[in-house]
């Protein structure tokens, strides 16, 4: 595991989008573009709105955009995590540039479908994920992968039945997330503290340690967040 700490949420946002352009520029240096999967919360926010800031000097056709979930609903609500990196940022992307959405409207079981045929096409075509950006929830679930979800599967995309306070959703697999060369993890306040906490310690059985069980996670934090990697106090 590899940790990254800044002072607050501003700096943090700051700090990971100067590293993206960074990875992007050497990616596209081989004649590739960086091949990255967006994450929704609350979380990335502010880094959709500091690279849209940038959007005037951004390297976009170094950039190739995926999701890692999505809810089941179309690109225009206020709940799409498309929406969510589009108003603030890719909104302002030229023509060309490749942003592969989950098109939710088609309901959870279709749009799943749908987008495992666009993961797979391109990872057929070499085009394997880079980096998977991804927050974490207060009950240690990433993505859309969510305590008591079965995470053994063969697929890359699958949909997540709705529960009566959430949302049918579309998600990346636990596969499809340790598959990706990459996952930065993104978390900022002493609420996800807690979370990490209990995702880091031995043998918990989270998503998110699911997860770590079976790749590497960089962890980019702000210092309320970074409290998870201290020992919690005595009694």
């Amino acid at each position: 595991m590899i940790f990254t700490v800044a002072d607050d949420a501003e700096s943090l946002a700051q700090a990971l989008a100067d590293r993206l352009i960074v990875e992007a520029q050497a990616t596209w240096a081989h004649a590739r573009p960086l091949r990255i999967a967006l994450s929704g919360g609350s979380t990335p926010r502010r880094l959709y709105e500091e690279l849209g800031q940038r959007a005037a000097t951004l390297p976009w056709q170094a950039l190739e955009i995926f999701f890692s979930d999505e809810r089941a609903v179309g690109p225009e609500d206020a709940a799409s995590n498309f929406r969510l990196a589009y108003l603030p940022w890719l909104s302002q992307a030229p023509p060309g540039v490749l942003i592969h959405r989950i098109p939710g409207e088609l309901g959870a079981d279709a749009a799943a479908d749908a987008y495992e045929d666009t993961l797979r096409r391109a990872a057929g075509a070499g085009r394997d994920l880079d980096i998977v950006l991804l927050g974490v929830g207060a009950d240690g679930h990433i993505a859309s992968l969510f305590p008591g979800a079965a995470l053994t599967t063969t697929r890359l995309a699958q949909a997540v039945a709705a529960t009566p306070d959430r949302q049918a959703r579309i998600t990346l697999t636990l596969p499809a997330l340790a598959a990706a060369r990459r996952r930065i993890l993104l978390a900022e306040g002493a609420g996800k503290a807690v979370a990490l906490r209990a995702s880091l310690a031995p043998n918990a059985g989270t998503p998110l340690a699911r997860l770590l069980a079976q790749a590497p996670v960089e962890f980019w934090l702000d210092r309320a967040a970074a409290q998870a990697l201290c020992p919690p106090p005595g009694p």
